[in-house]
């Protein structure tokens, strides 16, 4: 009777530990393919910016800003803006300078235009879902104002869409 007993034991003990090195095999399988599409993200980003420069190379320089483009932005993370250099933005340029704020801190875009328009800057590298701590004071200040002006402009473009 023992030994039956010490037998349906070890059948029941074996029987799980084949079942746990199953869920493992299973669960090591999925981390892989995660990594895997990860690196193939990561690829394709890379891809990506280096058509971005040589596409800079290959065309005469549009100046030297901060934005690595020709929007003529200010330094965002260092100078107070005023409403002079909001004036005269439509609502792209308005939204690309609050995001760039984000983006110098390697923030993660969802939105496929923001991330698009980002990736094609030399100086953005995306590293972080969440950027907020990093802000400084004058950042957080820079946003505010520029959402404030977000507000204005759309409120003064739906008066007239109609």
């Amino acid at each position: 009777m023992k030994k039956l007993v010490l037998a349906s034991f070890l059948f029941l003990l074996l029987l799980t530990s084949c079942k746990d090195n199953k869920i493992s095999e299973e669960q090591s399988k999925k981390d892989l393919e995660l990594r895997e599409k990860e690196l193939v993200l990561k690829q394709k980003e890379l891809e990506l910016k280096e058509k971005e420069l040589e596409n800079k190379n290959s065309t005469p320089a549009e100046g030297n800003n901060s934005s690595g483009g020709a929007n003529n932005f200010p330094d965002l993370t260092s100078v107070r803006l005023s409403k002079t250099d909001l004036e005269n933005r439509d609502p792209w340029e308005l939204r690309i300078m609050r995001n760039e704020i984000y983006a110098r801190h390697g923030y993660i875009f969802k939105l496929p235009e923001l991330k698009e328009h980002f990736m094609m800057q030399s100086w953005y590298v995306p590293m972080k879902e969440d950027v907020t701590s990093l802000l400084t004071p004058l950042e957080k200040e820079n946003i505010e104002l520029i959402k404030r002006y977000e507000e204005y402009i759309g409120s003064q473009y739906s008066k007239y869409s109609r």
